[in-house]
């Protein structure tokens, strides 16, 4: 499998991301957009500014998510940008029926933004957020189109909730985009509150297959507030197995690390491969296998898990706390 069709393996790649992106961290804020006098709107981001005259028409989404903040606002893109699993066209199901019968073109970052191809689809504008954009590529993409890049905070994965913002600005859309998170907000409460035995417990998500070092984890940060919304805590002491968004766990201190857990989240690129996580021998040992306290999600909700998106978000609080609040207490 090619490191970018992992998205476990691509999560890691990014966590450990350097170059102008990434060094702007430190001093950039969140990007932003402002409404000028006459109806352009100016987004402002890790390597400057980007003005949008109008609404735009032919859009690329050049980065690993962006197609779904698109589509959630009535922007069917011209081109998206595969990240894992192979949907077709990039599109996973929570976000096919806002794509309809469109069947834009697919890009992949396997080495890098493909700058010639998206020069040839002639966008009026390029969402490269989420795309690991650096100042020489951003260049190149501003001279075929108007150009929205990442704030500076990371490369990749910045804050959903951020990167929705700003591409509902860019697309004229910012009060249907902010409806639409406040929307996913109020659902994921609201599956709390439906879910009451979810509330005060302990959860850890775990990615994928053990190897022969240990395992993934998804360490507490803004990947982990949807859990929090639901009234769900991630257990505590896991900080030093983490560096940034990315977390990983030993094989000998997997059983430490996880006794705070009530409940492991156990997502896996293919259903087929739960037999081989419950047969790994320190897996076997865990608490959690042992009470039946592991849950695995079905592969298409561990990738909505993943995504992290105002369109797989809604799946997630739709069939992700069913399954947890069956989990034995």
């Amino acid at each position: 499998m090619h490191p970018l069709r992992s998205r476990r393996s691509f999560l890691a790649l990014a966590a450990g991301a350097t170059g102008a992106a990434v060094v702007a961290a430190c001093t950039k804020p969140p990007a932003s957009g402002t409404v000028a006098g006459d109806g352009s709107v100016t987004i402002t981001h890790a390597f400057g500014s980007t003005k949008i005259p109008a609404p735009p028409k032919r859009v690329v989404s050049a980065g690993l998510t962006g197609q779904d903040e698109l589509l959630a606002v009535g922007v069917v893109p011209i081109a998206v940008t595969e990240w894992f699993g192979n949907p077709p066209f990039a599109v996973w199901p929570w976000a096919q029926p806002a794509l309809g019968p469109a069947q834009p073109a697919v890009l992949n970052l396997n080495d890098g933004i493909q700058v010639d191809k998206i020069s040839a689809l002639k966008p009026d504008l390029i969402i490269a957020t989420n795309a690991g954009l650096d100042a020489d590529t951003y260049k190149k993409l501003s001279e075929i189109a108007p150009t929205v890049a990442q704030s500076g905070q990371d490369a990749f994965f910045e804050p959903w909730k951020d990167q929705a913002t700003v591409i509902g600005q860019a697309v004229f859309k910012a009060d249907d985009m902010k409806r639409l998170i406040d929307g996913v907000d109020a659902k994921f409460a609201g599956a709390g509150k439906a879910n009451p035995r979810l509330a005060g417990r302990k959860m850890l998500i775990v990615n994928g297959l053990p190897n022969a070092d240990g395992v993934e984890i998804t360490p507490a940060g803004w990947r982990t507030d949807f859990l929090g919304e639901m009234g769900i805590a991630v257990p505590d002491g896991l900080d030093s197995f983490t560096k940034g968004q990315h977390a990983f766990v030993p094989r000998d201190q997997m059983a430490t690390a996880f006794r705070g857990a009530d409940v492991l989240i156990w997502t896996l690129d293919a259903d087929e491969q739960r037999p081989a996580v419950l047969a790994d021998p320190t897996v076997a040992q865990l608490s959690q296998a042992k009470a039946n306290r592991i849950v695995f999600p079905n592969r298409d909700l561990s990738a909505a898990i993943t995504f992290a998106s105002v369109l797989s978000y809604p799946a997630v609080a739709d069939q992700l706390p069913p399954l947890l609040a069956a989990a034995p207490a």
